[in-house]
């Protein structure tokens, strides 16, 4: 009788308890796995901008003949929707021009498998010290991505250096 409540003691309390404590962290991370951002090319994402704000250049920050490049890392959301943005490098009077134009970024979602999944992404934004600002890539409206082949300078300034890349290896 003793080794029958015990046995019953096992398989309605501990059993239930034990096998729980198991499968707990494997049903997490599924979960949250599905969440996690991958990582995509600043250039693929460019080509699936939907709506673009241009930062604001702060007065007095950049002389006329002048550009200056702000970088952020940021994540897109599974609705296309900038959810979280880290300045990676750029002038301290630039950065939060950059940011509040960038939270109001759209995208067309990224899909895996046929299903919209968050990405993390760069984004790189020129400022000309006319006051001009967009980001380094952008849609062509063909289904391509336009720019990352100059850095420009404002009209009247002359012509941007020239980046020059091998044409066997892609843009990143």
């Amino acid at each position: 009788m003793f080794a029958f409540m015990k046995l019953k003691l096992f398989t309605r309390l501990i059993w239930p308890t034990l096998a729980l404590s198991v499968l707990a962290p494997c049903l997490a991370q599924d979960a949250t796995a599905s969440r996690k951002s991958i990582q995509v090319p600043e250039p693929e994402m460019a080509k699936r901008l939907t709506n673009v704000i241009a930062p604001k250049l702060p007065e007095g920050a950049l002389l006329k003949c002048s550009n200056a490049l702000v970088m952020l890392n940021i994540i897109i959301d599974e609705t296309g929707k900038v959810s979280d943005e880290k300045v990676t490098s750029g002038y301290q009077e630039l950065r939060d021009s950059a940011v509040t134009a960038i939270k109001q970024w759209t995208y067309k979602p990224y899909e895996r498998h046929g299903n919209p999944i968050a990405v993390n992404t760069q984004v790189s934004i020129f400022f000309l010290g006319d006051g001009e600002s967009f980001p380094m890539y952008s849609p062509d409206g063909k289904g391509g991505v336009k720019g990352g082949n100059a850095i420009p300078l404002p009209p009247g300034c002359g012509v941007g250096p020239a980046i020059k890349r091998d044409p066997d290896k892609p843009a990143k």
